[in-house]
């Protein structure tokens, strides 16, 4: 297994990472291994998958702040699986690695997002830097109002409620941050069954529940229903 060059860099360095939550999706069991030992010790929470359906599905039960994905992978590449988070979540970040360093694979990263694309075998120095960058980033991201009382921290996945966290129940939570993510654009009935009940077809009038008690726990926030389509969440609240 490859050594780890990063192990006498300064922990200071890596603190940034501790606030953050990170996915790595990787089909080779050696190179996944070691990116696990290279950068578990410093995230929040590190989940990994063997592919790239294993990987969508983690996705989809916990909160990831950035994806590291492997191109070439069985059942679901890593070009398709982060074209169906992104689907979900269109600012996901997330990094490319891959065996194969090509113009097709560089100009495919940049097509659909990617903060950064490495070359295979990963040197994880230059990972965990890559990271960093990245990270750093993110928390630049400004906080976002949708009401005069609410405010979303798009970082920590926090919504204030009269300057104070707001906790919704599990299903609840997942369907919000989903509007949220897609703020102020259409959040299809299709992408609220996939994304929170695990593609399982739902009854409009459960969803619609859903919607009622996320209106009533936050108060004027403006979720407009496009009738049989499904819900947008604007950033402007209702007067």
């Amino acid at each position: 297994m490859q050594s780890i060059k990063g192990n006498k860099m300064r922990k200071s360095t890596f603190e940034l990472l501790s606030n953050f939550t990170i996915l790595v999706v990787e089909d080779d069991s050696v190179a996944r291994a070691m990116m696990k030992q290279g950068l578990k010790e410093y995230f929040a929470a590190y989940y990994e998958a063997k592919n790239g359906l294993e990987g969508l599905e983690v996705f989809k039960k916990h909160k990831i702040d950035i994806i590291v994905v492997d191109i070439h992978m069985p059942l679901l590449n890593g070009f398709d699986m982060i074209k169906e988070v992104l689907s979900l979540k269109p600012k996901q970040p997330f990094i490319i690695i891959t065996s194969y360093d090509t113009d097709t694979n560089v100009l495919s990263s940049v097509r659909t997002g990617a903060l950064n694309f490495l070359r295979k075998p990963i040197d994880i120095e230059d990972l965990q830097i890559s990271l960093m960058l990245a990270l750093s980033k993110k928390m630049k991201k400004k906080q976002v109002k949708i009401a005069n009382n609410v405010l979303l921290d798009f970082n920590k996945e926090i919504v204030y409620k009269d300057d104070k966290p707001l906790f919704l129940t599990n299903v609840n939570n997942k369907v919000f941050w989903l509007l949220c993510y897609n703020l102020n654009n259409l959040v299809s009935y299709e992408m609220i069954e996939d994304y929170a009940y695990g593609g399982k077809s739902m009854n409009k009038n459960t969803i619609h529940t859903v919607i009622l008690r996320i209106k009533k726990y936050l108060g004027n926030v403006n979720i407009e229903n496009v009738a049989n389509v499904g819900y947008i969440l604007r950033n402007k609240p209702i007067l």
